[in-house]
């Protein structure tokens, strides 16, 4: 094939890298466009005087070819040039007949973008140790949790024997109760039963994020995905749980408008980032909570159908205080030594305030019941705590004006079943039917029923 008269010229013209060659006395004899541009020099300047010339004005710091002349050999070395650019230089010798130097090759290479995708990388290699150290902090500070977890009720028995039974699947679970009841505890525990346990455990409270960055936050964003954003993209917190379990409470309240980004992450553990066009997949366990009637969201067309029965695959619905109040003694001992040792006291509780304790019926259920005990032990200024402090002096009137004296020479049995009895009639009372008394005390119709007949 026969090719027109300036098509290699053109060639070496046009390439990207720097091509330049030189005789055996390192005299410039050609070099293309891309020179020019790496010295900041024309060809004009440069052809007819020895490749010396480039260090002399300053537009080079070293060149290989006086290393190929005295060697005889190939040479590469990175410099940096004077306009700011970094360049992998390699000189080749071409030998005559005679074995000797005839002309040097040289190609040179900006290797300026390919550092600073170097630089990138080590950057974002410790992003990801960053990221990783902070899954090891929230699987150091979550794990270790379950000693409020005390009960002796059937209630809870239940609950528990369900919860070793399906630790190890790996389906989505929800767990139901009113606020302060332990949700997330036994979402933990279930996390350390697992063969996940391992793994990270991250919690997502879907109230506690504005719901104009609640997608951001739990699926990231790639770079410039919005203003404001991270330059270099953020990890959302549904990839930090990629190998562990994901929580996700008060789930009733994600916006409608994310419930379907939740469904597929639910249904096939697929997730897109803010400004991403590429799925990401992750190895999640999804477990979800909410205290409010999350069926009941679904009839009022506010929570998709198709999500709830994703989430739901297993329910779990943990009773409020005041239907285990069997659990209360032994609660109550547990937090009381728990917090005792945590703000470093050795203060002591009496049987019968443990006993005029566990009468009251913790609407705020455990959470109440822990602020409590902190408040008992912060402000009480006896070592031996028998006694209520004005400060929880509310705890009293709900006792509709019993003290502590008309407990005497009763056991706490009989004092819980005189004070079950009093509740019933008087709600009886108002409601005048077990549906209506069921639905007032949050119990079933036939325990309602049962207890009216009591």
């Amino acid at each position: 094939m026969k090719y027109p008269k300036d098509f290699f010229e053109n060639i070496l013209e046009f390439s990207h890298d720097e091509i330049s060659v030189c005789d055996k006395n390192g005299i410039t004899l050609y070099c293309n466009k891309s020179f020019e541009n790496n010295y900041g020099l024309t060809r004009d300047e440069v052809l007819g005087k020895s490749v010396m010339y480039i260090q002399e004005k300053g537009c080079l710091f070293q060149t290989p070819v006086t290393e190929v002349i005295r060697t005889k050999k190939a040479v590469s070395l990175e410099q940096q040039s004077k306009t700011g650019i970094k360049l992998i230089i390699t000189a080749t010798p071409l030998f005559d007949e005679n074995g000797d130097i005839e002309y040097i090759i040289e190609n040179c290479r900006d290797i300026t973008e390919l550092n600073n995708i170097k630089d990138k990388l080590e950057a974002s290699k410790k992003t990801i140790e960053m990221y990783k150290n902070e899954v090891e902090m929230y699987h150091r500070s979550t794990i270790h949790i379950f000693d409020d977890i005390v009960f002796k009720s059937e209630s809870m028995k239940s609950i528990f024997k369900t919860v070793d039974q399906i630790s190890n699947s790996n389906v989505n679970i929800l767990i139901l109760g009113e606020s302060g009841t332990g949700k997330t505890s036994l979402a933990r525990y279930i996390h350390s039963k697992s063969d996940r346990k391992e793994g990270p455990f991250i919690t997502i409270n879907c109230t506690t994020i504005s719901p104009s960055l609640l997608e951001s936050e739990l699926f990231g964003y790639t770079k410039g995905a919005f203003t404001g954003a991270n330059s270099k993209g953020k990890i959302g917190l549904v990839e930090l749980a990629d190998g562990g379990t994901l929580f996700l409470d008060e789930i009733g309240d994600i916006p409608p408008g994310l419930q379907a980004k939740f469904l597929q992450l639910a249904q096939d553990k697929k997730f897109i980032q803010v400004g991403g066009v590429k799925e990401k997949k992750v190895d999640i366990r999804i477990i979800s909570a909410t205290n409010v009637d999350l069926f009941g969201l679904v009839k009022e067309k506010l929570f998709r159908e198709d999500l709830y029965y994703r989430l739901n695959v297993v329910n779990i619905k943990i009773p409020p205080l005041r239907e285990r109040i069997e659990d209360l003694p032994l609660l109550i001992d547990t937090l009381f030594k728990k917090y005792n040792h945590k703000l470093n006291m050795n203060k002591t509780i009496s049987k019968s305030l443990i006993d005029k304790l566990s009468l009251y019926r913790f609407p705020g259920n455990i959470r109440e019941l822990e602020n409590l005990i902190q408040n008992l032990l912060i402000t009480s200024n006896s070592e031996n705590i028998n006694s209520l402090p004005l400060s929880l002096a509310y705890i009293d009137s709900d006792f509709d004006g019993n003290t502590s004296e008309s407990f005497s020479n009763k056991s706490l049995d009989e004092l819980l079943s005189e004070y079950e009895g009093e509740i019933i009639r008087k709600v009886h009372s108002k409601t005048k039917s077990s549906y209506k008394l069921a639905s007032y005390l949050n119990i079933s119709q036939p325990k309602a029923y049962r207890l009216i007949k009591k």
